[in-house]
């Protein structure tokens, strides 16, 4: 591979990382879709992904980092076998077709307290 080959391919590949596109495909079908329980820290990322929310909302909700609600983002979604689409810095949750059904949950009321304690929490479900 030459080096101007290189440099072209982190070139385009710089220009699409942070444009519009789907980050996680959702699963094949509507039975694959494994929504976690209510109250945990899965459910809430899954909750702000239905409403629409930029990184940097999640980041100051939970005090994590930026990395770290990425991570989280993607582990929850490939487990759960939801997806995730980025339309101007805005991520939105992505149900396979026929699943429509299953999202959006009842509005759950988030306290302070609960989510600080959520946010300190892992991941695992």
């Amino acid at each position: 591979m030459t080096l101007q080959l290189a440099r072209s391919g982190r070139i385009s590949a710089l220009s699409r990382r942070n444009s519009d596109r789907i980050l996680v495909r959702p699963a094949r079908h509507r039975a694959d879709v494994m929504l976690p329980e209510e109250g945990t820290v899965a459910a809430y990322l899954i909750d702000a992904l239905g409403q629409g929310s930029t990184s940097d909302q999640i980041e100051s909700e939970t005090g994590w980092s930026k990395p770290t609600v990425l991570i989280n983002l993607y582990r929850v979604a490939k487990k759960s076998g939801v997806g995730i689409r980025r339309r101007n810095d805005v991520m939105h949750l992505l149900l396979p077709k026929g699943a429509e059904n299953v999202y959006p949950r009842k509005q759950v009321t988030r306290k302070a307290d609960d989510l600080t304690r959520c946010a300190s929490a892992s991941v695992s479900t």
